[in-house]
């Protein structure tokens, strides 16, 4: 009974976050703290997890369904080196209640570096930092051996010298589970809140938000696992303004018909690609594929290696290391790290 309860009480969660998100639309920046992940795996995997076929802590610092018992009493830590001195890192601990289920807490802030300050007749006045940071708290419930949902709360701030707007928002996913198919599917509706101006010219709206999901299918008799990802449903088209215009031939003013496939270009920026591959139960290798960042970061019709990303897993006594890079412009990649540890397996080390 409980546990009717509990799925309609998330379900009815849901619902009013996808109801109330189409009222209000997107009236402010997004951060790159919802949308980088700082998970090195789910980075190489083509984005953020809404199913996975076993728990990862890492991961659920952004989908509370991937918490699992065995990493009760851990703790994931993150980094993100990414671009022109901006970094994020993130830190979440998982903890098991017999009534509640799983819980987790965490933070994640995203550092943008110093900029130079000047006043109004170009005078020199140093530098100032910028920065957004958000806390979170997770839980996950199974409603039975194949289906779980779970909710997550998160606060935080975004500041820029004297600028400074909070934020507050809710989350919720769902994910079905058939390990002995090899199959598991999920959802789930990140990053939906409401931000207040607070100081300066900050402006007050709400969020952007992201509906994702998750398709994934593994092997009995294959090392390896399929990963299928949909990034911002919410939205068809993700294209910028006039991507598939006809052109004007500036010789003979002749129309070019644009060549581009609309609905296959469309469809695909929503589409993400990744495998797993096992290298044993003490290691794993990543490749994944995001072909919006490909078409996306393209410059002058210089593709590279755009949108692919390549990491690994190995795990050292009681450490479990991650590595992963990401392209995501011909002249530079994000590099994302992550170690996962039981800090009371060191307290009698103190």
């Amino acid at each position: 009974m409980m546990k009717h309860i509990h799925f309609h009480t998330t379900l009815a969660l849901i619902s009013f976050v996808f109801v109330a998100s189409r009222a209000l639309g997107q009236q402010v920046q997004e951060s790159l703290v919802f949308e980088i992940p700082t998970d090195a795996r789910s980075a190489a995997l083509g984005g953020t997890l809404m199913a996975d076929l076993q728990g990862d802590l890492h991961a659920s610092a952004y989908n509370p369904n991937l918490l699992d018992s065995a990493d009760a009493g851990m703790i994931a830590l993150d980094y993100v080196n990414y671009f022109s001195g901006i970094g994020l890192i993130s830190v979440n601990y998982a903890r098991e209640k017999r009534r509640l289920g799983m819980t987790q807490f965490g933070m994640r802030a995203l550092n943008y570096g110093q900029f130079d300050a000047f006043d109004a007749a170009g005078n020199d006045q140093g530098t100032f930092p910028g920065s957004d940071l958000i806390g979170f708290a997770g839980w996950s419930h199974p409603i039975d051996s194949t289906w779980t949902v779970s909710a997550q709360l998160f606060a935080g701030s975004r500041s820029l010298n004297r600028e400074v707007a909070i934020w507050a928002g809710l989350e919720g996913f769902v994910q079905a589970r058939w390990p002995q198919k090899g199959l598991a599917i999920g959802a789930g509706i990140t990053g939906f809140g409401h931000q207040w101006g607070w100081k300066g010219t900050q402006p007050t709206g709400s969020l952007p938000w992201n509906l994702q999901w998750s398709f994934v299918k593994g092997f009995k008799n294959a090392p390896f696992t399929l990963y299928l990802k949909g990034n911002h449903l919410e939205e068809w088209d993700l294209a910028p303004p006039g991507t598939y215009d006809d052109s004007v031939d500036p010789l003979t003013g002749e129309i070019i018909p644009s060549k581009t496939f609309k609905f296959g270009d469309q469809l695909m920026r929503h589409i993400a690609l990744g495998t797993q591959i096992k290298l044993g139960p003490s290691g794993a290798l990543f490749v994944g594929y995001d072909y919006r960042r490909r078409i996306e970061m393209a410059a002058s019709q210089r593709y590279g290696t755009n949108g692919f990303s390549i990491g690994g897993e190995f795990k050292v006594r009681d450490f479990r290391f991650r590595l992963s890079r990401n392209t995501y412009h011909f002249a530079g990649s994000s590099t994302h790290i992550g170690v996962t540890f039981n800090p009371r397996r060191f307290k009698g080390n103190f």
